[in-house]
């Protein structure tokens, strides 16, 4: 057999190495999840002193997080801001940094988004919305950007400074809302609403918004570029790289794809949305932010894990002398991972203040606490951008259905925020749940079993 037949990644014994990985990144987590919730329903049983609470408890929050009306949307709405922040808070991990600060960069998007918002009203969507954005994430980049150079060449800990930065954005957001940029026409304390063209499309407006031909334009080119990226990485992937094999050809072949899909999207998604759209009802808030995220979760694992900046960024992280040794700059990294860090986190500060908040505007009491959590889902997804989207979805359902929760049964929200904690606790602490299982495994098994258990699980040879 011709040596070139026999492939890797086309063996029984590949395919079967592939799956164990995925069960070894997907299991802990799992496990951990059903033991928060396990503890967590025996403490509620052991502080209301019935089991009919736990069970209450927890069908309160099943049906506010995914069976009410609205529920489910509402559950992706609080999801949104969570993947973001995930992904900020892991790509300071994957670099060696713990970014304690994504809280406090989410305020700053939140307040450079809210500016710009309301500062241009004559700007028509195709370039008030980005320019809101990009504002939003030069912000948080720059807010971020500053502890990482500190860090880089003071060696002032990132700890320290970001947590110091959390509350000096705090008081600033008041501090503008309440003065130079406090609306004067409203009585509650707040800044000018945005103008309706920097507003975050909600799912059911994007068949009223494609019929201007601009926004149509803007989406086909984003959906253009998305189609060219996956374009590329299917010419490597698949068959058409026997077909495919100069970089000019590549590139062709991409351009062309990603030019055909584009004219198809700009000509024929407007008239089709009006025809059917699956997303009709107007109250419900669900919006694009969903859409930008979940691209920012594969953005972030191409550039870790397909380009020289992503290697450099992880080598750094996981030993700065070699790092050093080999020529990488350290000062840049530190401050280039801290930068995207802040920039995914000032974005959904503005997505919340433009696509959120009722008045399209950002309010003096705007703390969410969403960063916080956000660090314990990066850690429960182990820091993998697509473990990260699932993670962010349960603290997003769990977040949504507390209040029902605590309206049927009784039972504080704040149990939530023990039950994540317990599950954060198990993650960081796999001892604890693999010593369970073992001595679990141990009482099952029989005196003949017991003897031929492997060591590892703590039995005897």
């Amino acid at each position: 057999m011709p040596e070139a037949s026999i492939h890797p990644s086309n063996s029984p014994s590949s395919f079967k190495n592939t799956i164990q990985r995925l069960g070894n990144k997907v299991g802990m987590p799992l496990i951990a999840i059903v033991f928060a919730f396990i503890l967590g329903g025996l403490l509620i049983w052991l502080t209301s002193g019935s089991f009919q609470t736990v069970l209450e408890a927890y069908d309160g929050m099943l049906r506010g997080a995914f069976f009410k009306e609205r529920s489910l949307s509402e559950s992706l709405v609080a999801t949104v801001p969570y993947i973001f922040l995930s992904l900020a808070v892991s790509i300071g991990f994957k670099s060696g940094l713990f970014n304690i600060g994504v809280e406090g960069q989410f305020n700053i998007g939140a307040i450079c988004g809210a500016f710009v918002g309301q500062a241009f009203h004559s700007l028509p969507t195709f370039f008030h919305l980005p320019l809101t954005l990009l504002a939003a994430a030069l912000g948080g980049a720059i807010w971020a950007g500053f502890p990482g150079y500190l860090k880089a060449r003071v060696g002032a800990h990132e700890v320290i400074t970001t947590i110091m930065m959390n509350y000096i954005s705090v008081l600033l957001l008041q501090f503008l809302v309440s003065g130079p940029l406090r609306d004067p026409y409203s009585s509650a304390v707040q800044t000018s609403p945005a103008a309706k063209t920097a507003w975050i499309w909600s799912l059911s407006s994007i068949p009223q918004h494609l019929q201007d031909p601009l926004n149509a334009l803007g989406v086909a080119l984003f959906i253009t570029f998305l189609v060219y990226l996956i374009a590329r990485w299917l010419v490597g992937r698949t068959g058409l790289k026997n077909r495919v094999t100069t970089t000019r050809q590549k590139l062709i072949f991409s351009s062309v794809t990603a030019l055909i899909v584009g004219m198809i999207i700009f000509f024929g998604l407007p008239p089709l949305s009006k025809l059917f759209w699956p997303f009709t009802d107007q109250y419900d808030r669900l919006h694009i932010g969903l859409i930008l995220a979940v691209c920012a979760s594969v953005l972030v694992w191409w550039i870790l894990w397909r380009t020289p900046l992503g290697f450099e960024l992880r080598m750094v992280g996981s030993n700065s002398n070699a790092a050093r040794y080999s020529g990488i700059n350290i000062t840049r990294n530190i401050v280039i991972a801290m930068a995207l860090s802040g920039a995914l986190a000032g974005i959904a500060g503005s997505i919340e203040v433009l696509g959120v908040t009722d008045c399209h505007c950002l309010p003096e009491l705007f703390v969410s606490g969403y960063g916080f959590d956000s660090i314990a889902i990066a850690l429960l997804a182990k820091n993998d951008p697509f473990g990260i989207l699932a993670a962010a979805f349960l603290f997003g359902a769990m977040r949504n259905g507390a209040d029902l929760m605590e309206l049927t049964s009784g039972v504080s929200k704040d149990v939530i925020s023990l039950i994540q904690a317990l599950a954060l606790l198990f993650v960081s602490a796999p001892a604890i749940v693999q010593t369970v299982i073992k001595f679990r495994l141990k009482r099952q098994a029989g005196p003949q079993e017991e003897a031929t258990i492997s060591p590892r699980l703590g039995g005897k040879l």
